[in-house]
């Protein structure tokens, strides 16, 4: 039955080729519905509040600012007010710089290691995977118990300005990795052990059947982890909430996203916050298309 009605769909579509595409919004019209409404509108609101001045009572626009906004945010112009947004952003690819090549080294090591043919092997991926059931919130009170003032050895992990900074990115390492974990063991499940076999035979060593075969086939994971890491690091804000509740000891811990939401809700400046979250979305859409300048150096076969 499932196939006569697929017959008739596709003959249909060739004797009405406009019905496919009028199928096709159909379909994705509860999609594009909640992306307009949650994702394109409210960016488009922002894009519109950061050119103004806003009334904190009624949220709308009082009085045109133009870039004042964005001048101020990178210490430009009349509206100054020091570089902290500035630091913010440094202290942001600071925290992306820690996490993300970690994290893709750490899940392609343990990747590598669920592929050998060991004893009780699927005991560890069990064990990789298990920060995939545990929300960022709920991993950030874990770490805090972790972290606790009561534990000597971490009294002062989370009050160092030395140290506070890697403590939250550790955190985020742990929570990433799983995920990662799985994409990673995915791609190299997904390669021909036809060619690992051929390599043994022709004399590489593991060094370079990794370096020359594996690590080329499983580029393509990789690339995909590295732009999703780093847009994940430059929205980071749970973790900074819930392990710290604070720009951190000498702002050490002030990232993007939480001096944006310090603009928000503790200084009810929203025009400012707007701009800022404009220029976040500049950021990331510049670094996305600055890695997939990487993809002539992927492997897709």
């Amino acid at each position: 039955m499932m196939d006569l009605f697929h017959r008739a769909v596709m003959a249909s579509s060739r004797l009405h080729p406009g019905r496919e595409t009028v199928s096709a919004f159909v379909y994705l019209a509860p999609a594009l519905i909640l992306f307009a409404v949650f994702t394109f509108w409210p960016f488009l609101r922002a894009v519109q509040l950061s050119f103004f001045l806003v009334d904190r009572n009624t949220f709308e626009p009082a009085l045109w600012f133009g870039f004042g906004y964005y001048l101020r945010a990178f210490n430009l112009g009349e509206t100054a007010l020091g570089d902290d947004w500035i630091r913010s952003i440094a202290t942001t690819f600071q925290f992306t710089l820690m996490v993300v090549p970690f994290t893709l080294a750490s899940a392609l090591a343990l990747a590598l290691l669920a592929v050998s043919k060991v004893k009780g092997i699927g005991v560890f991926r069990t064990i990789y995977t298990s920060s995939l059931a545990i929300s960022l919130a709920s991993a950030g009170v874990i770490w805090s118990l972790i972290y606790s003032p009561n534990l000597k050895i971490f009294e002062t992990i989370l009050t160092d300005a030395r140290t506070a900074l890697p403590a939250v990115a550790l955190m985020t390492v742990w929570t990433n990795l799983g995920f990662s974990f799985i994409l990673l063991l995915a791609g190299l499940q997904a390669i021909p052990k036809d060619l690992w076999e051929s390599a043994k035979i022709d004399g590489a060593g593991s060094w370079r059947t990794f370096w020359h075969l594996t690590l080329p086939l499983v580029s393509p994971t990789l690339l995909f982890l590295l732009i999703t890491g780093t847009i994940g690091c430059f929205q980071a804000f749970t973790q900074f909430k819930v392990l710290i509740d604070s720009v951190g000891p000498d702002q050490s811990t002030n990232v993007l996203v939480y001096a944006l939401f310090t603009a928000f809700w503790a200084e009810n400046n929203y025009g400012f916050a707007s701009a800022l979250s404009v220029i976040l979305f500049g950021l990331l859409l510049l670094l996305s298309l600055a890695q997939y300048r990487l993809d002539t150096r992927v492997h897709y076969q």
